[in-house]
């Protein structure tokens, strides 16, 4: 009978390592297939609950497969150093070539992911651009923080550490056996510390005029569900104020943003002024970063377009930065497109969407401190 005269902890690791091999392999394929992913209807639509399948590569093993066809094998017969014991037939890949084959192709499956999967990757590297701290907050964020170890205070906040080592310096001083008295019992205290409350806004405009189609309505609300969603997770104090429009603007609750369906003309011009109105009436400058998104097909006005770049002009002026999101299909700027590139030189950003995998493009484009193509 054999013995074992000591411990193998790397056996008891390997189920572990393999689960961080998944891992890993999981959000390779996340990167891989993100433009896919973040478009995917059934996350979008599953609030978090449902799941999307990505293929991931086989998790095997590294092993030598041998040519089953060569009457003898590493092992068999004589062999020297630096003998070859096998190599791939040139330009011929495993699944590849006429006929069927023999050699073993590579095992590709399933995996099942969540919402939570895809926001790790999407949002590792998404800032808010030219966030900044106002003064004059009108609130603050209280985070509290274990500040002292006091003799005295809620049993809850027994401070294990400290009180043994109170007894045992208490004993070995009186040299006494080891026992805790009511003295020695330590005792954890904190205190709220005020943080200062960036104050951010995002003014949501979305066109829901006639030449917004199906395709266009659903990259503005895709967009806009990632864009909560980062919000949500690394911002959750910041501001949405939903505004729509078509030849007239009006805001709108959360709900009906991303369900109401319209019809008629355009004419952007119309929730600009909105914009400014919202935030001249409830966001100061002073105590506000400020960034208003508008997501459009660019189909406006011609008539419009003058006052609609003024207006633009106004908000990137009061903003920490104006971003402008047009949806075409055919990767051609439209003539508001094009005029609101007057405003490059200030704080201002577009970018357009020609088909649904630019969508995880554009977030990455508006919300980095320096914009991305």
């Amino acid at each position: 009978m054999g013995i074992i005269s000591q411990d193998d902890w790397s056996l008891d690791r390997r189920g572990q390592q393999a689960q961080e091999r998944h891992k890993a392999k999981v959000k390779q394929a996340i990167k891989a297939n993100l433009a896919d992913v973040v478009a995917n209807e059934g996350l979008i639509l599953s609030d978090g609950k449902n799941t999307v399948r990505i293929p991931v590569h086989s998790l095997d093993e590294p092993h030598f497969y041998f040519d089953k066809g060569q009457q003898q094998h590493v092992g068999q017969g004589p062999g020297e150093s630096g003998d070859v014991i096998g190599s791939a037939v040139p330009g011929k890949a495993p699944g590849t070539g006429s006929g069927a084959g023999e050699s073993p192709g590579e095992a590709v499956y399933e995996a099942e992911i969540v919402v939570d999967d895809v926001e790790e990757v999407l949002f590792a590297d998404l800032r808010l651009p030219n966030l900044r701290p106002k003064e004059a907050q009108k609130e603050v964020v209280e985070q509290s923080e274990w500040s002292d170890v006091r003799n005295k205070g809620l049993h809850a906040n027994v401070d294990r550490k400290r009180t043994f080592f109170e007894a045992l310096k208490r004993s070995q001083m009186n040299g006494q056996d080891f026992h805790i008295l009511k003295e020695d019992m330590r005792f954890r205290t904190w205190e709220d510390i005020p943080r200062p409350h960036h104050g951010a806004v995002i003014v949501a405009m979305m066109d829901i005029s006639g030449s917004m189609g199906e395709f266009e309505k659903y990259v503005a609300r895709t967009f806009f569900f990632w864009m909560e969603r980062f919000l949500s997770k690394h911002y959750p104090r910041v501001e949405m104020r939903y505004l729509v429009h078509h030849t007239e603007a009006l805001e709108v609750s959360k709900s009906e943003f991303y369900a109401i369906r319209e019809s008629g003309g355009t004419r952007c011009s119309s929730v600009y002024q909105l914009g400014l109105d919202v935030i001249g009436r409830d966001y100061p400058v002073e105590t506000w970063n400020i960034y208003p998104i508008h997501v459009s097909d660019g189909d406006n006005l011609s008539s419009d377009n003058h006052s609609a770049v003024s207006l633009f002009k106004q908000l990137c002026e009061v903003s920490a930065l104006g971003a402008y999101l047009e949806v075409h299909a055919y990767q051609k700027q439209s003539t508001l497109a094009e005029r609101l590139q007057e405003l490059a030189a200030m704080n201002f950003r577009s970018f357009t969407v020609p088909s649904k995998e630019f969508i995880h493009k554009a977030l990455q484009h508006f919300f980095r401190e320096e914009a991305v193509g």
